[in-house]
């Protein structure tokens, strides 16, 4: 409530106010409570979660609930809710339970009337000494989803003065945590139907796409192969505009590889059609934005470095 009434402030007095929310939760109908009379296992690893340019929800159900994953929980127990709190339980591959927490009612969460659980997570000020006061505030919602997913709403929100400016700020994001069925197996058989870790599948891809560079600053170097945008994979044969060049590297940045012609004729067609020669004409080099789609991973020189080679 404090960050949506600062942002109508905000606007009032025309300053700043951002807001995101992802267009999921609006559709989200709550079903059930995650703390119900029986202990519910959910997956560590979400099925969904926030991903809009700089806005990204948690990947992880642990984390959002204090608990970071070092010892790399698979499954989070909820045991049923008793007295003034719940617990949860972390367990690994093994089904070892590698750590846990106690929620305390009205201090660590609250209860919603829909049955969704509020848990905070921060809340900070700052400032004063400056030109600047501001306040913070996180908090997660869970609930179970029509699916019987355990739906997590991540949401922030903050306010503030710069100057005589009055800030705010809110966000909402979006994870849903699959329940596995236990009814068909054991509980050690139900975690093949969880989602797999994306962190670790992105860490596998990006040593997959990994690029050794093949030259260096002052080697002179020859196309001989092409990215072909249609198969995403690489050709034999350089760019025909590229046929028959050599070229010496002069410097090698993150963005970009300077390199001189050093042999044979180079054609461009944009922005003007010309016909570059031997001695006279130098250019950069980077990964085109095919590429790049294709081997998100693979950097800026990647494309470079796997179409050209040294000359023998």
């Amino acid at each position: 409530m404090l960050n949506r009434t600062a942002c109508l402030l905000a606007a009032t007095l025309l300053a700043g106010c951002s807001t995101y929310a992802d267009k999921n939760i609006a559709a989200l109908v709550p079903s059930g409570t995650p703390l119900g009379t029986q202990a519910s296992h959910f997956c560590q690893h979400a099925s969904y979660t926030t991903q809009e340019g700089a806005y990204r929800g948690s990947e992880t159900l642990s984390p959002l609930l204090g608990f970071w994953a070092a010892h790399r929980p698979v499954l989070v127990r909820f045991n049923p809710e008793s007295g003034d709190g719940f617990s949860v339980d972390y367990l690994d591959a093994t089904l070892n339970r590698v750590g846990s927490r106690t929620f305390v009612k009205g201090t660590d969460y609250q209860v919603q009337a829909d049955g969704t659980v509020e848990i905070s997570t921060s809340s900070r000020c700052e400032g004063g000494g400056g030109p600047g006061l501001g306040c913070t505030r996180s908090h997660v919602r869970l609930a179970i989803d029509q699916t019987g997913s355990l739906a997590v709403i991540q949401s922030t929100g903050g306010a503030g003065i710069v100057g005589i400016v009055p800030v705010a700020g809110h966000s909402e994001y979006l994870s849903v945590f699959p329940k596995p069925d236990l009814s068909q197996g054991s509980l050690q058989q139900a975690l093949a139907q969880c989602p797999e870790d994306q962190a670790a599948k992105r860490n596998a891809l990006a040593r997959a796409q990994q690029v050794t560079p093949t030259f260096a600053v002052g080697d002179v170097v020859v196309p001989y192969r092409h990215f072909d945008r249609t198969t995403q994979s690489l050709a034999a044969g350089p760019w025909p505009h590229l046929e028959g060049t050599k070229w010496r590297v002069d410097s090698i940045t993150h963005m970009r590889i300077r390199m001189t012609l050093v042999a044979g004729e180079y054609e461009v067609s944009y922005p003007k059609k010309a016909t570059h020669r031997a001695g006279e004409f130098a250019t950069d080099f980077s990964s085109n934005n095919h590429y790049m789609a294709a081997k998100p991973y693979a950097g800026r020189l990647g494309q470079v470095f796997e179409e050209f080679r040294k000359d023998k």
